[in-house]
């Protein structure tokens, strides 16, 4: 189950999972290689849509964000001075890196290259989340506990102003 989303979302993923190890529920020895093995995976599949190019209803919509063939040729000059500092970046963007990784495999930077940078820069990426939920899964549970007595606390506060307020109401009309 971990593959799949991680594919999608690895970063979130990490975090959860590493709570889940804290908790017993998880190996982190296990969960570090198969989120690494799902993002690397994600990449590769967006650099192969950029590499071969993409179906005609997602051409329109790259057109759309700004992907023309002149935009392209212009980064392309920009990748082939800086390819380590770009795609490691494009991996750290959320929301908008897909599209530096999809430009890697559309100007035909090697995938051995590519894939050799996605790996490390996932690796180091992948260390950081998941030690932060390493981290701070206990941290949840004693956040989670002092949210506990926050909400007990309001609820008290809450029916001890209703009951005031009704028992003033109900003097008034007597």
């Amino acid at each position: 189950m971990l593959f799949p989303l991680a594919i999608v979302e690895g970063p979130l993923l990490a975090v959860v999972a590493g709570f889940l190890c804290v908790n017993n529920l998880l190996n982190p020895l296990i969960v570090f290689p198969i989120i690494v093995a799902g993002d690397i995976t994600g990449d590769s599949l967006c650099y192969l849509l950029g590499r071969v190019g993409m179906p005609g209803i997602l051409k329109k919509g790259a057109r759309w964000l700004g992907f023309t063939t002149d935009s392209i040729s212009s980064v392309k000059l920009f990748y082939d001075a800086n390819p380590n500092k770009i795609i490691s970046l494009s991996k750290l963007t959320p929301g908008v890196g897909f599209a530096g990784i999809y430009l890697a495999g559309n100007i035909k930077i090697p995938y051995k290259k590519f894939i050799r940078i996605c790996l490390v820069t996932s690796i180091l990426q992948y260390v950081v989340y998941l030690g932060i939920g390493l981290v701070f899964g206990n941290a949840y549970l004693q956040v989670s506990r002092y949210m506990n007595i926050a909400t007990a606390l309001c609820i008290v506060i809450a029916v001890t102003a209703f009951l005031l307020l009704l028992m003033n109401h109900k003097r008034k009309q007597l």
